[in-house]
């Protein structure tokens, strides 16, 4: 009996949903972004990113400077396949200053014409907002996704085997 109260303990811990927030500032005059990664109530992940020239300039838990050039975007690890998106929201800040009415008037109908259409297409709630402000313009999103131990096991693997795969091949 213990061993089974075990087992379904392990069972229950594998294919329990982690979820996490994702809140991402774009800031599209700059052309920079400051993110942060919430597991609960603990901060994961808290990075500023910013373009200069060919390089991806980070700031944060991670500082570096990532090559544009250099990245290979078909042989890296896809962690997106096994993340489920449960609510996204997207708010359009304006600086009031700068942007005329008749533009925002318009960003307010494509935007609700882009929730419609993504609320009919997917499940999960989606939300979009256009605000008027008096700091900069920028892009503001929340993301609050999930995923499990299992998926995020399950798509490793199956990288590491094609990646395996590659270099057999190769030989």
């Amino acid at each position: 009996m213990i061993v089974v109260t075990a087992m379904l303990l392990f069972v229950t811990l594998i294919f329990a949903p982690i979820r996490f927030r994702v809140d991402l500032f774009l800031y599209l005059q700059k052309l920079a972004a400051a993110f942060t990664v919430n597991v609960g109530v603990f901060r994961v992940f808290d990075e500023d990113v910013a373009l200069h020239g060919k390089y991806l300039r980070c700031n944060g838990t991670i500082s570096t400077d990532v090559d544009l050039t250099t990245v290979d975007r078909k042989n890296g690890i896809d962690l997106l396949k096994c993340v489920t998106i449960d609510k996204l929201c997207v708010s359009l800040q304006n600086n009031i200053l700068n942007v005329s009415m008749f533009y925002v008037a318009l960003q307010n109908a494509i935007m609700a014409l882009v929730t419609a259409t993504l609320c009919n297409l997917f499940h999960c709630q989606f939300y979009t907002q256009v605000e008027g402000t008096m700091e900069e313009s920028k892009v503001q999103m929340q993301v609050v996704a999930s995923t499990s131990v299992a998926e995020l096991s399950f798509c490793l693997l199956k990288q590491g085997a094609r990646q395996w795969k590659i270099r057999k091949s190769e030989k």
